[in-house]
Formats: C-alpha cells, structure tokens, sequence
C-alpha cells in the first residue's frame, strides 16, 4: 500500500505514468498545481507584486518540477524558489528579484518560528559584560543584498500610495547607483518585521546574532556604535529579549 502511494504521488508531482488512469491523474494534477501556486503566493507576496499574479502562476507551475514536497507541509515547501528565480533568463533584467525572495522567506520562516523563551531582563550595571550575550526575539536574521531589498520590500507592504510612491522612488535611486541595502528581519508579535540596517549596525549584528558576547563585540567593531541608544531602539522593537 505504501509502494502503491508512493507510486501515486510521484506520478501526480510528475504529471505523467502509463501506471494509472491519466485522466484521474490530470485532475489530482490540477488540484496539485493550485495548493502549489497558492502556497508560494503566501510565501512571497512581494514576488507575485513584483512580476504580477499571471506571470507569477506561470513560474509556480512550472517550478512544481524542481523541488518536492516533503511530509506534506505546504508552508515549508518552496525553500529552493529564490535561487530558481535568481537562474531564470527570462528574470535576468530584474536580478532583484531574486533577493527580494529571498527577504520574503525569511519573513514567512520567522512568522512560523516558534516563540523563544525570554531569558532575564536588563542586566545589572555590574554585570561581567565579556559574559554576557544578547537574546534575540525568534526569527531574527540578516540579509545583505547588492539591491534595495528593504525599499521594494516596503514599497510593497504599504497602503498608503504616498508612501509606496516613495520607497519605490528611494529603490529606483539605489538601482541607478548601484547601492544594496541589509535587512534586518524579526517577529516580536505575530508578524515578521524589516528595516535597513547602517554600516555600525550591521557589523554589532553579525557578531551579538552570532553569540559573541556584548564586551567582545565592541572591541571588535571599528566604526562608532553607541550601545545604550541602539538598546533603548531595540528593546523598544522587540528584536531583543533579553539577556543570558
């Protein structure tokens, strides 16, 4: 019976088997197609903006073809879709694309990551800061991109038309300068956040996000960071929790 299953998905994901009745088949195909196109749709909204609900069908169906679905969980299938784009001839004039994908995943992963237990609040004014880490809120994590990921990426979750008019100006400026922009992604509620991050921010992240501790961090950073204001930013935001 196993086998038999086995067997029936493999021919329905592939679309074709002499096996079975092809026209049964067509119709777990169809239905297939849709649960796919429907959870890479939920999975990066900016994506289908982007290149619009009809082009953005056509590239579903067909990357059906390149990656499977594994323990029949539709919100973690489509991981590989970002590098899929990023090969696409046809997207090559609009190579954001792909990073903007790829700042999408990240929000949809961060949105289904459970919730970290807090460890302790502020730490004492005493406390042995080479001890000491910084406790991120869950689904915290960077990405750095040669494009303006974080303006498109507004551009497209805003309502107000003033304000997607906006980012999409400031993101059409960086493209014509060449400049990328770091996200910084992190869910403190039910939603996943993202805003840019400056140089001195970014390097504080990769060392704290990486376990460094807040004493070896500062020595390490060669631009001006000032530790209490970023704090005050951050707790205030949710991307920190805490302290351990």
């Amino acid at each position: 019976m196993r086998n038999y299953q086995a067997s029936l998905f493999e021919a329905i994901w592939n679309g074709k088997d002499d096996s079975f009745s092809h026209a049964g088949l067509a119709v777990y195909r169809q239905n297939l197609l849709m649960n796919a196109e429907r959870a890479l749709s939920i999975s990066y909204p900016t994506v289908v903006e982007l290149v619009g609900e009809e082009f953005f069908s056509m590239l579903a169906r067909t990357f059906v073809g390149q990656e499977k679905l594994v323990e029949g969980d539709w919100g973690m299938w489509g991981n590989t879709f970002p590098d899929w784009l990023g090969q696409l001839e046809n997207l090559s004039p609009f190579p954001f694309i792909a990073d903007s994908a790829r700042l999408d995943l990240l929000c949809h992963l961060a949105e289904r990551e459970q919730s970290h237990i807090t460890p302790a609040g502020c730490p004492q004014a005493d406390a042995d800061l080479s001890q000491l880490h910084i406790h991120y809120c869950a689904g915290s994590q960077l990405l750095d991109s040669i494009y303006p990921i974080v303006d498109i990426w507004m551009a497209h979750q805003t309502k107000n038309p003033d304000e997607r008019q906006q980012c999409l100006s400031s993101a059409k400026h960086k493209l014509s300068q060449g400049r990328g922009q770091k996200a910084v992604i992190w869910r403190p509620a039910w939603k996943a956040l993202v805003r840019e991050v400056e140089p001195s921010e970014s390097d504080w992240l990769d060392l704290t996000m990486g376990g460094v501790s807040i004493s070896d961090a500062l020595d390490q950073l060669s631009q001006r960071f000032v530790l209490a204001d970023w704090l005050i930013q951050s707790t205030g935001e949710g991307l920190v929790t805490g302290f351990y």
